[in-house]
């Protein structure tokens, strides 16, 4: 069994358990998890609970979103974009979003930009990131997202990719996205009209990183189908087909022990991800 131990403001430690699935990925992520606890790889970015706290509200991320635009600009002009109100859309987090596509490049092969930026730009580009995501969740029903420093990436074998679902519940754990871009279905949500056909990346790697979900998946949708249709042949010059390898929605690789709607209000007011163990 695993633990996720969380911080609230007041010094309160609790504690998500949950159990990998019997599956080829679950059984290869636990793996992966339980290798990067005994290494001791520390959380990156421990703040990364969403809606589960009241620390933020639309405003107070896009004042950070645009804090981040000035601190990078000011090491190097290269965002020509702002947002000037306190509520954004998504068309506009859509354009962020592109920038932090030129600026880092992939975790493992970044861009020539982020290659050379001192740490704490680096720092920086990634927070821009996670800033956009967290705009994305308001009023979402909560999730942490679990990412740990240094960690390695695997590639995907023809049988993980069964573990993607459109229909993840309450309590599921999920596997982490770990590529530039957006993965097919986020493209289809958000209609991003900014990206670029090279940065719509299905999932094909895995990492021990997961994110431990509140919330119910929407399943295939009769509007997503008719996005396919209308963009089939853009989609087939790309090399989407239609097959299981489009990894649409999440991978599913685990589930949180006991009622998801418990454990909610158990972790409600967490602020902070201490770290992952096992026993």
């Amino acid at each position: 069994m695993f633990y996720l131990d969380l911080e609230k403001d007041d010094g309160t430690v609790v504690s998500i358990k949950f159990q990998e699935n019997n599956t080829s990925l679950g059984k290869k992520w636990a793996t992966k998890l339980k290798k990067i606890i005994d290494n001791k790889n520390p959380v990156g970015q421990p703040h990364r609970i969403y809606n589960l706290n009241n620390q933020w509200n639309e405003a107070s991320v896009i004042k950070s979103i645009n804090n981040c635009i000035e601190k990078i600009n000011a090491y190097k002009p290269t965002i020509d974009y702002y947002i000037d109100t306190d509520t954004m859309s998504q068309n506009q987090s859509n354009k962020l979003h592109h920038y932090f596509e030129i600026l880092r490049g992939e975790n493992d092969d970044p861009n020539q930009f982020y290659d050379d930026a001192p740490k704490d730009i680096k720092l920086i580009i990634d927070e821009y990131n996670v800033l956009i995501h967290r705009w994305e969740d308001l009023g979402a029903l909560g999730r942490v997202v679990v990412h740990f420093k240094n960690r390695p990436m695997y590639k995907m074998e023809d049988e993980d990719f069964d573990a993607f679902t459109m229909r993840w519940k309450p309590g599921d754990v999920r596997l982490n996205y770990c590529h530039k871009g957006k993965p097919l279905y986020d493209v289809y949500k958000d209609a991003d009209e900014d990206i670029s056909g090279d940065n719509i990346t299905p999932q094909s790697r895995y990492s021990a990183d997961f994110n431990i979900n509140f919330d119910h998946g929407p399943g295939l949708n009769v509007n997503f189908m008719n996005w396919w249709i209308e963009h089939e042949q853009k989609l087939n010059s790309l090399g989407f087909n239609g097959d299981k390898r489009m990894a649409l929605g999440w991978a599913v690789i685990g589930r949180i022990i006991g009622d998801p709607g418990q454990v909610k209000q158990q972790i409600i007011g967490s602020t902070t991800i201490i770290g992952a163990r096992y026993d």
